[in-house]
């Protein structure tokens, strides 16, 4: 229960993140839970989001909607955008950038 209460951290590798670009369902997210964080196709966009919600730090789970906090209900558009709280902000999107097929997500700092 404790778990729950508390703010988790991220993982401590820094890594690149590779993944195929075809990996990734259209209109819907490839979830990497390892590297928590989930590369999304939103139309012809290719984005990538955190899933550390920054409400306590707990990791959201995707749905068709987009994603869901487990612990405490927050809710989040497929980009990461807020829709409910009791988070105050969306999530982190990071770096993404396509070559030749391959997406490489650069994971923050910190």
């Amino acid at each position: 229960m404790w778990r729950f209460l508390t703010p988790q951290g991220r993982p401590s590798s820094r890594e690149v993140i590779a993944v195929a670009a075809a990996d990734v369902p259209a209109d819907g997210a490839l979830v990497l839970p390892r590297q928590r964080c989930a590369v999304v196709k939103n139309g012809g966009a290719v984005l990538a989001v955190d899933l550390k919600c920054p409400h306590l730090g707990c990791t959201v789970s995707a749905n068709p909607d987009g994603f869901v906090c487990p612990c405490h209900g927050s809710r989040f558009k497929s980009d990461g955008e807020l829709l409910k709280g009791p988070a105050a902000r969306g999530l982190e999107r990071l770096e993404v950038a396509e070559h030749d097929g391959v997406l490489t997500i650069t994971p923050e700092e910190g």
